[in-house]
């Protein structure tokens, strides 16, 4: 992967959207943006992503050679940056639908994707040093007890040298690992899509990737939205 030339950045004010800037504006190939600080982080749903200095801000450019599915390519992704968690972080450490890493109940990571054309945007966030003040969200230092000497840029290659395996894999695959470390299956969610709210059992993911929602005795499938286990930070938090 082309993208493990690395571009640097001491602050920025979000390295996903200078992705974005860069590819619409130059043309830019393949190569992954990494931030010492960034400053207006941009999360899912508009949503501001906080990173200080210690954490992991970064966006991977890459060249998709096939037609992939959006939902699929996030669940992927989020494998991908789990499996190289779990080295750190051995237990507690689950997967959240659509595309978030959260160690306990708490979130430690995010993904956010872009495609424009055959090329995506794939921006990483991860707690690494510290966790923001006044959202529900962990860090990894905290969860390995202060143990813990991986710098953000390690973290980031080990992304990025498992990173083609986990998009090549057929998407059973995929989804077979999502069933085995998402913790809220057969638990009462709320799922959030703008102001629309549905609550009720998680049921798993099904063959195409898509949320299944028990209600009223129905399976309904999503295919969008955030899931809370409760409404707790539901309000623009991380």
């Amino acid at each position: 992967m082309s993208s493990k030339k690395i571009i640097r950045l001491p602050i920025i004010d979000s390295t996903h959207k200078l992705a974005i800037k860069l590819i619409e504006d130059a043309g830019i190939g393949e190569c992954t943006l990494i931030a010492e600080t960034q400053t207006d982080g941009v999360g899912r749903c508009g949503r501001q992503w906080l990173s200080s200095k210690g954490n992991l801000a970064a966006s991977i450019i890459i060249k998709l050679p096939f037609s992939r599915d959006l939902g699929q390519l996030s669940l992927a992704v989020a494998c991908a940056l789990h499996s190289v968690l779990l080295h750190h972080i051995p237990n507690d450490l689950y997967l959240h639908w659509p595309n978030d890493v959260y160690y306990k109940k708490s979130k430690i990571a995010g993904i956010l994707i872009a495609v424009i054309d055959s090329t995506a945007v794939i921006s990483l966030g991860v707690n690494v040093d510290k966790a923001p003040d006044g959202v529900d969200a962990a860090c990894i230092k905290e969860a390995c007890m202060g143990e813990f000497a991986a710098k953000p840029e390690e973290i980031l290659k080990s992304v990025l040298s498992v990173l083609d395996g986990w998009l090549g894999l057929n998407f059973s695959d995929v989804r077979n690992y999502w069933l085995r470390y998402i913790n809220e299956v057969n638990c009462n969610v709320t799922i959030r899509n703008g102001e629309d709210l549905l609550i009720g059992l998680c049921r798993g993911l099904d063959n195409t990737g898509k949320l299944i929602l028990e209600k009223d005795g129905r399976h309904l499938l999503i295919s969008s939205g955030d899931m809370f286990t409760n409404m707790k930070g539901h309000n623009g938090a991380q």
